[in-house]
């Protein structure tokens, strides 16, 4: 195979895998998640009863920018932490309420573009889709800007000694963001499109970090499906078309994260070029390395057809930095984005992959798998993890969780719950969701045989799946094993 055709191949694959890299599947479930959180907090608050109505009717992209608005969003998901801390009778959502009823309006045709969008000066839009603004709040003070402006302060990184100033963009700066767009649209066509469904805006803005100035930024939940870039990048359109790829595939991998849980423990990780950051956030940058890794690779083979239009790599001044593919610094250890894929990999599939969970690890090596078609070598041997022996099926009953709260949505293929007791919000894929159903008294041996004859696979690979998914709904109290009494009843009440 030659190496184009490599970069082309793995462009698309990584926008293929149904858990992983379906972008509309990812969304889907994001929304359905939503849904099921207002379902919920509704219950107790009548006010929110009828505007989940409304939310329930809207179609696909009018409800994707309803709750990929900056301030909506980042409400919902203050809300589901309420929820998850003090249940849904204790989670206070009266400024949820008032959000939802402004940027749904009064009737349809009044709803319009979106809460944060609205408060902007000037539309401004960018990208292959035409759907992701840029941000131009007015220079006078305004209740909508001065809300925003607010929101970005108490929003961005909070606890990591951050700050973020948001800039009102110059025209030569929004072509520049067009500019970049054009060509990462131009080099990784389905990455491209993959990260704008996640990506609602860019922010020109100064941001500075713990160790200093950063150049580009996502700020997490409470700033969210939004991005910020330095005004100083944009002049750069290859480096600044890989900040917008990099720091939209974290809000990808952010989007994940909502609907499935990748880590076991959150503590942190040493990183050989100087960072100590969360195991999540060493996840977060494998991801980012690997996609990154298809750019640059892009760049350097089918760059060369955008030169006339975009001038070379080499015609710009850049910092150096490992994400760079104007000025990537090689005298120094890891300085390269490539030994740091290598080393994460090493690491995420060797000594810490006991502190991921199976959806985590399938993540990992799925991501290495799909860069099969590069042939890379590896810096150095990868430690395996040999998974301890699993005990055959049994004669042990499982039913399923009383006084749960359930949303099935066949449409993003997930099963939602919220059980009572841990308050927590429960996202189940199709095979999850398979299992849980099956869970009506039978017994392991009954159970498998069902899962096996639905998907179609052998005793062994199904086991193989069935096992571990069992062990999860119940850490998550979807299911219950009946003791030996109810077994001996013939599974008593339900």
């Amino acid at each position: 195979m030659q190496l184009i055709d490599a970069i082309r191949q793995v462009d698309g694959q990584l926008q293929q895998h149904e858990q992983f890299g379906d972008s509309s599947r990812i969304v889907g479930r994001v929304i359905e998640r939503y849904k099921f959180a207002l379902e919920v907090l509704a219950r107790s608050n009548p006010r929110l009863q009828a505007l989940a109505s409304r939310v329930e009717l809207l179609d696909v992209r009018s409800v994707d920018m309803l709750l990929g608005d900056l301030l909506v969003r980042a409400e919902l998901e203050a809300a589901v932490s309420r929820i998850e801390s003090s249940g849904p009778s204790g989670a206070e959502s009266e400024k949820l309420a008032s959000l939802l009823e402004d940027a749904l309006g009064p009737t349809p045709r009044e709803r319009g573009p979106g809460l944060a969008r609205r408060g902007m000066e000037r539309e401004l839009i960018v990208g292959p889709s035409a759907r992701t603004w840029v941000w131009d709040l007015p220079d006078a003070s305004t209740p909508l800007a001065d809300t925003l402006r607010e929101s970005i302060q108490k929003g961005f990184m909070p606890g990591a000694q951050s700050s973020v100033n948001i800039l009102r963009p110059t025209p030569r700066g929004v072509q520049g963001l067009e500019r970049a767009c054009t060509l990462l649209h131009r080099l990784v066509p389905h990455m491209a499109d993959s990260i704008f469904r996640h990506l609602h805006s860019i922010a020109v803005a100064h941001i500075r970090g713990a160790r200093g100035r950063m150049l580009t930024g996502s700020g997490g939940d409470g700033t969210p499906c939004m991005i910020f870039i330095d005004p100083d990048e944009l002049e750069n359109p290859w480096d600044t078309a890989g900040h917008i790829l990099h720091e939209g595939i974290h809000l990808k991998l952010s989007d994940l994260i909502r609907t499935g849980a990748i880590v076991t423990d959150d503590e942190p990780v040493d990183l050989p070029w100087g960072r100590r950051t969360a195991l999540s956030n060493t996840l977060f940058a494998f991801h980012a390395y690997v996609h990154m890794h298809v750019f640059r690779a892009a760049v350097e083979h089918l760059g060369p057809a955008c030169h006339a239009e975009f001038g070379a790599p080499r015609d710009y001044q850049a910092p150096a930095h490992a994400m760079s593919v104007v000025n990537n610094e090689t005298a120094v250890p890891y300085s390269r984005a490539e030994e740091r894929l290598d080393f994460l990999h090493a690491q995420l599939s060797g000594p810490l992959s006991p502190r991921l969970t199976p959806h985590g690890r399938q993540l990992v090596a799925w991501l290495w798998d799909t860069l099969r078609p590069f042939e890379r070598a590896s810096t150095g041997p990868i430690e395996s993890v040999a998974a301890p022996p699993r005990a055959p099926p049994s004669s042990a009953r499982y039913r399923k969780g009383t006084h749960l709260s359930l949303r099935r949505s066949p449409s993003s293929e997930a099963l939602f719950a919220l059980d009572p007791r841990t308050q927590r919000i429960v996202t189940l894929n199709l095979a999850a969701w398979l299992a849980f159903e099956l869970c009506e008294d039978k017994t392991e041996e009954e159970m498998l045989s069902a899962y096996t004859a639905s998907l179609g696979l052998g005793t062994e690979r199904g086991w193989a799946q069935l096992a571990p998914t069992l062990e999860g709904l119940v850490a998550s109290g979807m299911v219950e094993r009946l003791p030996q009494a109810a077994r001996a009843s013939g599974g008593a009440s339900r």
